[in-house]
């Protein structure tokens, strides 16, 4: 099992810091395993010598040719979710799990990995965001974490299938709503007991209460946080992140 990201940021302080803290709690609580970062572009120099540094390798990969067109709001993150992002973890060979780079680790990932040994893929169902998703009436998994034992589950061409047919996405995001529809047309059960919402919680609703032990804050229920996602507006400084702070400061 390795762990795969995707760093597309700009050449911006805050996204390279950003990195470079992923790959610090990577390293942190992963000391021997594989970690790969792919990227579409050179990556910053202040990143990339970080990230040789901790013996994380940085693989250039291509697009897939777009040939669909989208919605003006949507197109440019579409395209790159898409034809980057899922057509690249799609064509992986070796089992892997998959950590956005705004999602930080804090902690050991054994559950992943002995859960990664009962199903070809696991992921988590989105939280109930307000302002977000609180309101749909049905669940649906956030693509910011995913475990993928068996990479020839995740089937590119089938999902351009979806989207070739539908002409839109049936669920929020881009490449998060495909998955959504090809795991519910398949009625494949993607949960797992040892991986719930602690292993891709939202950032905005975190207590940290001491170095990386953190709960969730607001949502209802109080859980440990495993990997805490700062997307959207909750990037780590728009809420205050104590890790982030912390790497300013050094």
């Amino acid at each position: 099992m390795k762990i795969i990201t995707i760093f597309n940021y700009p050449d911006v302080k805050r996204y390279n810091d950003m990195c470079i803290i992923w790959a610090t709690q990577i390293r942190k609580y992963c000391p021997k395993i594989t970690v790969q970062v792919l990227s579409e572009n050179t990556v910053p120099t202040v990143v990339q010598d970080f990230l040789l540094k901790n013996n994380i390798q940085i693989i250039n990969k291509h697009r897939k040719d777009n040939i669909f067109s989208f919605n003006s709001d949507i197109s440019k993150k579409a395209q790159h979710n898409i034809f980057f992002k899922m057509y690249n973890l799609c064509n992986e060979v070796e089992p892997y799990i998959f950590i956005d780079a705004d999602a930080f680790l804090l902690s050991d990932i054994e559950d992943l990995l002995i859960a990664s040994r009962d199903k070809p893929f696991i992921a988590v169902n989105h939280e109930k965001i307000p302002k977000h998703c609180a309101h749909l009436p049905y669940n649906f998994l956030n693509t910011g974490m995913m475990v993928v034992s068996d990479p020839s589950f995740l089937n590119f061409n089938k999902k351009i299938e979806i989207l070739k047919r539908d002409r839109t996405f049936r669920y929020p995001g881009t490449d998060q709503s495909l998955v959504n529809s090809y795991v519910k047309e398949l009625g494949y059960d993607y949960e797992h007991p040892l991986v719930g919402f602690g292993w891709n919680h939202c950032a905005g609703y975190t207590k940290f209460i001491e170095g990386d032990i953190a709960v969730s804050a607001g949502l209802g229920s109080e859980y440990r946080i495993n990997l805490n996602h700062y997307w959207h507006e909750f990037k780590p400084w728009n809420v205050n992140c104590p890790i982030f702070k912390k790497h300013l400061r050094k």
